[in-house]
């Protein structure tokens, strides 16, 4: 049975290990740098051999993804970029074994060089044009799971939601048990705030007590640039107090001066009542969606 994409276990890139093969379904370059940033930058604290498989590279984007990342990017070896197109046939049609033996090399060279282990990303949309090519891309997925499931890589596959269709999107996703985000805004003892991009804004997990408004007000800071409305997803909230509904409040209203609207998902019943008996769900630029 194939899993629904919304049902993907996450995982946060700081918390992939040597034999995790994960996929990232993006919409937005802002969204795919994000974890690629993270990613590079974890590789490089761990030691690893990063690898990324370019795709076709749009004119309009001559730095591509990996200098998007704006990190100082090391020259002894350790980052390496090839071009998915070498490993297409004349026809363009993918060739999962010849990819699948270049990583395999790729493996083995960098354990040689005395790197902790590879770290392959990949923009595998550059392989797509037809439902033939969906079954190459399975075939190499499930290649790629068996052969390094051991430990000796870790790869993230990126699929750009834009250029694949709902049905190539949910076969790529079961063959992968979990999804990658960019590491959280904030992961403290008791509450964690992470980016979110479809839709954009963020979701907050845990205790917003006095111990953690400064904390909650940087990473409302963090979206507080972004020019469509923010969805806050609050499901995952436990307790939050009335310093931390404040900070929710002045956000909305500084929201809704630039014409713009925050939406509170997932709110415990409890917390909607305290909002409502305030007089705090008429605050401009706030909406309430179901309680949770």
């Amino acid at each position: 049975m194939v899993p629904p994409r919304g049902a993907l276990r996450r995982v946060h890139v700081g918390d992939l290990r040597p034999g995790d093969h994960v996929c990232l379904l993006f919409a937005s370059e802002e969204e795919r740098t994000s974890v690629l940033r993270d990613f590079v930058r974890c590789g490089l604290d761990a030691r690893d051999k990063i690898l990324y498989l370019a795709g076709r590279r749009d004119p309009r984007d001559p730095a591509g993804p990996l200098d998007r990342c704006r990190l100082p990017l090391p020259r002894d070896g350790g980052v390496e970029v090839v071009a998915l197109t070498e490993f297409l046939t004349g026809t363009g049609a993918l060739e999962p074994a010849a990819l699948l033996g270049h990583l395999r090399g790729a493996a083995a060279r960098s354990r040689a060089e005395g790197f902790r282990a590879l770290r392959v990303a990949g923009e595998l949309c550059a392989a797509l044009r037809d439902e033939g090519d969906v079954h190459r891309l399975l075939r190499y997925e499930t290649l790629l799971g068996e052969e390094f499931g051991s430990g000796q890589a870790l790869t993230v596959c990126q699929y750009d939601v834009r250029r694949c269709g709902p049905g190539a999107l949910d076969a790529f996703a079961s063959v992968h048990s979990r999804s990658v985000e960019a590491d959280p805004l904030v992961r403290a003892a008791e509450l964690v705030v992470a980016r979110t991009y479809r839709p954009q804004g963020l979701r907050l997990e845990g205790v917003v007590d006095v111990c953690s408004h400064r904390q909650l007000r940087d990473a409302l800071r963090s979206v507080a640039a972004v020019r469509a409305d923010v969805l806050l997803e609050m499901s995952g909230v436990e307790f939050l107090d009335l310093g931390g509904l404040r900070l929710l409040m002045g956000f909305a209203r500084a929201r809704a001066a630039r014409h713009r609207a925050v939406e509170l998902a997932g709110l415990a019943p409890h917390l909607s009542q305290v909002i409502t008996l305030i007089g705090w769900d008429r605050t401009p630029g706030l909406r309430l969606a179901g309680a949770g």
